[in-house]
């Protein structure tokens, strides 16, 4: 079990898995939501189980899985508190008005006409009267949704590449030598 071996395994599983996981927001609406989950999962185990077979061993492999998941989690808390926060300042900002906003995210999630889309249409420009409060909301709170959604996500991550590494390293284990007569000379 060289200690060489764990880190390439974890960069190159963790990459795989990053890509994976963070390259579903860029599919968006294309595909339905169940692909999307699909192809992250889908990845992530692909990452841990590459991590696992270069890491060669299930206890090296179960290691470079669980440092790959780690990669994982920092990737996707930059990811999703500087890109999701840029996408939600970028949408705030095209609208002229709270009353805009408002309409706009009732249609959007189908609420607009309902009773509780009215509910919710009153709570936001009771809350936040201007986007330019948004923004600033934003600004200010958004890295506590991006450590919210990495230790949930991140934390799968962690956990199927673990289990992957795990399995990927019992494929490229060593073999014990049979112990023969001629082994002693």
């Amino acid at each position: 079990m060289s200690f060489g071996s764990i880190l390439l395994g974890a960069l190159i599983g963790g990459v795989i898995s990053s890509g994976a996981v963070i390259g579903t927001t860029f599919l968006g609406t294309l595909v339905p939501w169940w692909a999307l989950l699909l192809i992250a999962g889908g990845g992530t185990l692909i990452g841990g189980f590459v991590a696992g077979l270069i890491a060669k061993g299930a206890g090296a492999g179960a290691l470079a899985g669980i440092i790959s998941g780690v990669i994982v989690m920092v990737s996707l808390f930059l990811f999703s508190w500087l890109y999701y926060k840029n996408q939600l300042i970028a949408l705030v900002s095209s609208f002229a008005n709270i009353s805009d906003l408002a309409n706009a995210f009732l249609q959007k999630f189908g609420l607009e006409g309902t009773q509780f889309g009215d509910v919710v249409y009153d709570w936001i420009l009771a809350n936040a009267p201007t986007t330019s409060e948004i923004v600033a909301f934003a600004n200010a709170k958004f890295i506590y949704f991006a450590l919210i959604f990495t230790a949930i996500l991140g934390g799968l991550a962690a956990i199927l590449n673990f289990f992957a590494g795990m399995i990927g390293g019992l494929f490229t284990r060593k073999k014990k030598e049979k112990e023969s007569y001629d082994n002693y000379y």
